[in-house]
């Protein structure tokens, strides 16, 4: 018996109905892998931000001194990088929400109101969510470059600076040992004094008074 065209009608049918709920299912399972990647990639960005910016913090406070560190407007440009990073990362949390809501509304128009140009129309909060992640991102790679330049540029100058002040420094030298003078000799011994030869000065021995009554003539 050959196939009628009724029958190969209703056999392209099924067909079609086939491949359109493969396709939908299909693009359910992407549309959730990249909803979760997204999410991912914001969690991520927000988290290595924020740590890349207290690990230059704590570079300057615990391994080079900001008094003895160059090139500061990497660090400063790193730090600038990194805090705007964090706020647009912040920032694309609620434009995602917004965009959800944005792509309800055209299920609504597509799906109720049979409005074909709904299909695939992208709305301007998914084009904004869009960017927010390229400028993340950009962000995110201009601070860790910068982080990175200016810890290996400090670091190997820290350690130059350590090495040459080592080298100049070394080891104190051992005091000298002092050598005694061959011409003193032995010190000699003191003089004694020669006593006074000149005799001292009598004193006239006086004549003591008399106890006897004078004679009479």
């Amino acid at each position: 018996m050959k196939p009628t065209k009724e029958t190969d009608t209703k056999s392209a049918q099924a067909d079609d109905s086939l491949r359109w709920q493969l396709y939908n299912d299909h693009k359910k399972q992407a549309w959730e892998d990249i909803q979760s990647s997204t999410d991912s990639y914001d969690q991520g960005l927000l988290t290595l931000s924020s740590g890349g910016l207290g690990l230059s913090i704590a570079f300057i406070k615990d391994i080079v001194p900001l008094q003895q560190a160059t090139w500061l407007t990497l660090l400063y440009l790193s730090w600038a990088a990194f805090g705007l990073c964090i706020l647009t990362t912040v920032v694309s949390f609620q434009v995602a929400i917004k965009t959800q809501n944005e792509h309800l509304e055209h299920c609504w128009k597509f799906y109720v109101d049979r409005d074909d140009s709904f299909r695939d129309k992208q709305g301007k909060h998914s084009k904004r969510l869009k960017w927010c992640t390229i400028i993340a991102g950009t962000l995110f790679l201009l601070a860790l470059a910068c982080t990175i330049v200016f810890a290996v540029e400090n670091v190997g100058r820290y350690s130059k600076m350590s090495e040459t002040r080592k080298l100049q420094e070394g080891r104190a030298p051992v005091s000298l040992t002092p050598v005694p003078d061959q011409n003193r000799g032995r010190a000699p011994v003191n003089v004694t004094p020669v006593p006074n030869q000149t005799p001292a000065p009598q004193t006239p021995a006086t004549t003591p008074p008399t106890t006897q009554a004078p004679k009479k003539k």
